[in-house]
């Protein structure tokens, strides 16, 4: 029998054979860190034990780890790419685990008087990233340009709700177009290039539309949530200033080729017309107001829709930079090119609110199909050259361009009928395709200057020109109408397809031109244990826009034709051969804005302090074409605002900060809703607005955070804004007629808090954020009720409810792992926002509202040699779609559609835009 002596025995006589036959009695384990001259991690670098086959390599916290090295001595070499290779002696003579931590110095040359040294990352690296948010006297977030390059994004839009605080708004085929900062809307805040505001190709409003820029043109996101005295003051959400690639130390190529599909055209086709045909000027334009167009005019060429099987996604990009002239002439060029094809499969739902109750109740139904064709290019050029250590030149030159290409299909079904064979009825069935051609473009010319002038004074400046546009050339819609109805026996019948007698087809384009000048003067001083910077500046900018529109309407001749599924063999005449010249859409308006600023920074001890005033006055003024007695046709507004702001540092160590903010700021109307036009829509007749006033609002923030390594983070934030005279659109009632139109409404709040998290763990990483955000406005609703005689009426009711566009909670989190000894470099990342009000209804209670939502990403890159990496990105895993309803039952028809759950909400949306697969190669030399 064995007893647990015996065991005892034998596993003592194991362990003396082991050690017999082991040589090495000692083994060590070898960990520490890899950091450059400025502590930032070397990720990737490469740690060795020469002549064995003992290695690792630094993770992403620059740590790593050499497991069971036996005793003896050894020579240690660590090495990186443009570092210099370092090697050490060491001795193993214990058990146990040996730290040794390194710092590579560049592998740079001293050239003259410049001495030529790696310039401190601004945001290309992480640490870059983190170390510009923790200097910042204000708060500010940034997403390096690893972090985006590493995303599953293609487009500056999309990288957005990667950042705390912020959600994005979709267009028709799901991809991100505008951001929701901090719950406010993207009419309260504005976009820079390379710090430079850059006007907006958008038809009405101010607001940049950002999925006209790739993403792998940046060089790093800012996001500044605080505005400083030498900022524009027009931002109440916040201020994105997307930094384009700068010119590199040394030599510097990358390329990438990728190709993709979309899920949706696996399961249906793409539905295209002959955009190449697509008349990109109107008559009027092309000949002038006197003219009178005819029927030979215009061509329906591109009203010839067919189905098509879409070729694969194409993306390329490329940048090439380095430095001549004994490194004092800078150059980088860079290009990204993408052709991609997107859509969605849509349920839409007319909705009309009851005279009896002011429930919603259905009207019709419309089962939509979007096909998207993007084209999407970026170019942008930077030259700098350092004429000596005291003066520096750079000139930016940027041009983005974005077309769209969409077909909209629709079937348009009285919900008498009934949707898709559930149940039967009587009544109109309406087929429509529209053809829309979307054509958008920046274009960003600047030249700046930087000089240190004395030990103690410096200036910079910078002239500005940009230019952008909008062109949407003959958008029209072709409609066929048939229907459902019951002869006198009863029977069901089918009436034929008959072409829709009225063909409408519209020319819409904008221009949107600046010209702008900076100054900045700054002065340090001492005194004593107090270090002063003072600074004033001014900006001149000069805004030109102009808009033209112009529509023309067709009838079929014979107004009865049956549809033959050609469109060349149909006839129409056309009925207004002059277009519409008088259409108060037609305009020129200007805007000038003159500021200045005195701004003072204070360092004493763990403190830092900045404060100062901004003054601007802004001048604006519009001509529009539209009758006088209707519309006016100039206008001019003029006012100046004083904006003051405060910001408070605290650091009592080094990894932590205290930070406070005030500022005040304002919001411009967008340009439309000033111009007093009338037009008549659906429902109700739009007007603008020549009384509408800027918003105001007074700004506070806290923040405090907490850097436990050199990436990691962890940011608690708080934050309220005071807003007055919010802009929202709501009906007024006129005498005897409704306009829908834009008024300010009193005075809004907004508070939230925000949590910011990032750790690494050697291979592995998390970053995360959630945000909570609670606004309230309050707006008058119509109500329409019957009354006790039991007549139908309506009275005004005020309700308090959120900012357009806020979400109560918005969440992302980013699961890292990057192992840099098998090149894998993984990215999971998951965006979760809360539901939020899309519309704003005039009826009380009827507001429409965006369901939450998760969407999921992926992103897997493997290194296959030192210069080639093979990607794959993964959009929408999920098939997320967009719901959208009113918080409402409806009582009224719900049993006409018994395929949907009205008991407690009324869908009024339904979007599916199916998963989106990219793969390619990237190259770097």
């Amino acid at each position: 029998m064995i007893t647990k002596s015996h065991l005892l025995v034998l596993l003592f006589i194991f362990s003396g054979l082991v050690s017999a036959n082991n040589p090495y009695s000692i083994i060590s384990d070898i960990k520490g860190v890899v950091l450059d001259s400025y502590g930032e991690p070397l990720i990737g670098a490469t740690i060795s034990i020469e002549n064995t086959n003992h290695y690792a390599i630094a993770g992403l916290d620059g740590s790593y780890i050499i497991k069971n090295v036996p005793e003896g001595d050894y020579q240690i070499k660590v090495e990186f790419y443009s570092f210099k290779t370092h090697t050490q002696e060491i001795s193993i003579n214990n058990n146990g685990t040996k730290e040794l931590n390194f710092t590579l110095k560049d592998d740079l040359e001293s050239l003259g008087e410049i001495v030529v040294v790696a310039e401190k990352s601004n945001g290309d690296s992480q640490l870059g990233a983190r170390e510009t948010e923790r200097e910042s006297q204000n708060v500010v977030n940034v997403i390096s340009g690893q972090v985006i390059d590493q995303s599953p994004d293609i487009t500056v839009a999309n990288v957005l709700q990667r950042v705390s605080g912020v959600s994005i708004e979709r267009d028709n085929s799901g991809d991100g177009q505008f951001a929701i900062i901090r719950g406010m809307d993207k009419r309260y805040n504005y976009t820079l290039v390379n710090g430079i505001k850059i006007p907006s190709p958008d038809p009405r409003n101010r607001y940049v539309p950002l999925d006209i820029f790739p993403a792998d043109l940046l060089d790093r996101l800012e996001v500044t949530k605080a505005l400083t005295p030498d900022m524009e003051g027009d931002a109440i959400g916040g201020v994105m200033d997307l930094i384009m690639k700068d010119a590199p130390s040394e030599l510097k190529i990358n390329a990438n080729i990728g190709t993709g599909y979309n899920q949706l055209f696996i399961d249906r086709p793409f539905r295209k017309f002959n955009s190449s045909a697509t008349q990109s000027r109107s008559p009027r334009d092309r000949f002038g107001n006197q003219h009178s167009a005819t029927i030979d005019d215009f061509t329906v060429n591109n009203l010839d829709f067919q189905d098509y099987t879409p070729r694969p996604h194409q993306i390329y990009n490329f940048s090439i930079g380095n430095r001549f002239f004994d490194k004092k002439l800078g150059v980088l060029v860079a290009g990204s090119y993408q052709n991609t094809f997107r859509g969605a499969n849509s349920l839409f739902f007319d909705t009309d609110v009851s005279r009896e109750d002011n429930k919603p109740f259905y009207d019709n139904v419309q089962e939509r199909q979007f096909s998207n064709e993007l084209g999407r290019m970026g170019v942008h050029a930077k030259l700098d050259y350092k004429i000596n250590k005291n003066h520096k030149i750079d000139m930016y030159n940027a041009f983005m361009f974005l077309s769209e290409d969409e077909t909209r299909t629709r079937i348009d079904t009285n919900l008498r009928i009934g949707r898709a064979g559930q149940g039967v009825g009587t009544g109109r069935v309406e087929l429509g395709e529209r053809a829309r051609v979307r054509q958008q473009q920046i274009y960003n010319t600047t030249l700046k200057g930087k000089h240190q002038i004395t030990k103690k004074f410096d200036a910079d400046w910078s002239a500005v020109y940009s230019f952008a546009k909008n062109n949407e050339p003959d958008l029209a819609e072709l409609v066929k109408t048939s229907g459902v109805r019951r002869n006198s026996e009863g029977e069901l019948i089918v009436d034929p397809v008959i072409l829709d007698r009225d063909l409408k087809r519209r020319w819409t384009n904008n221009s949107d031109t600046d010209l702008a000048g900076y100054l900045n003067l700054n002065y340090r001083d001492t005194y004593g244990d107090l270090n002063v910077d003072y600074s004033i500046g001014g900006m001149f900018r000069n805004k030109e826009r102009d808009n033209y529109y112009d529509q023309y309407l067709f009838r079929t001749s014979p107004i009865t034709q049956e549809w033959n599924g050609n469109v060349f063999e149909h006839t129409w005449n056309l009925f207004n051969t002059q277009g519409t010249p008088t259409d108060p859409l037609n305009y020129e308006s200007y805007e000038d804005v003159r500021a200045y600023y005195g701004m003072a920074k204070i360092k004493y001890g763990d403190w830092r302090v900045m404060g100062g005033v901004r003054v601007e006055n802004t001048e604006f003024g519009w001509e529009t074409d539209g009758p006088p007695q209707l519309v006016g046709r100039t206008g001019s507004i003029d006012y100046t605002d004083i904006l003051p702001s405060l910001h408070l540092r605290y650091s009592p160590v080094n990894e932590f900060n205290v930070k406070a903010s005030y500022f005040k700021s304002i919001a411009r109307p967008n340009f439309f809703e000033v111009i007093p036009y009338q037009i008549n829509e659906d429902d109700f007749r739009e007007r603008g607005n020549p009384d509408l006033q800027r918003t105001r609002a007074d700004n506070y923030d806290v923040r405090f955070e907490y850097y436990p390594g050199k990436l990691d983070q962890i940011m608690l934030g708080f934050f309220t804004k005071r807003i007055t005279d919010p802009i929202e659109t709501a009906l007024f009632i006129d005498g005897q007629a409704i306009f829908l139109q834009p008024n300010n409404f009193g005075t809004a709040t907004n508070r939230g808090i925000e949590f910011d998290f990032t750790k690494y763990f050697r291979d592995f990483g998390v970053r995360a954020f959630y945000t909570y955000t609670d606004s309230q406005i309050t707006t008058s609703k119509i109500v329409r009720f019957r009354n006790d005689e039991g007549s139908l009426t309506s009275r005004e009711e005020n309700q308090t409810r959120p900012l357009q566009g806020q979400s109560d909670h918005i969440a992302n989190i980013s699961l890292l792992y990057k192992n840099q000894k098998h090149k894998w470099d993984i990215q999971l990342a998951a965006v979760y926002t809360g539901e939020r009000i899309i519309s704003v209804s005039p009826y009380l209670d009827n507001d429409i509202w965006q369901e939450a939502f998760t969407q999921l990403d992926l992103s897997i890159e493997k290194g296959i040699t030192e210069n080639l990496t093979i990607y794959t990105k993964i959009n929408n895993l999920l098939n997320t779609p967009l719901r959208a309803n009113i918080k409402q039952e409806n009582t009224f028809n719900a049993e006409q559609v018994p395929y949907l759950d009205v008991s407690r909400r009324t869908l009024v949306r339904e979007d599916f835009y199916q998963m989106t697969v990219l793969a390619g190669v990237k190259l770097n030399f």
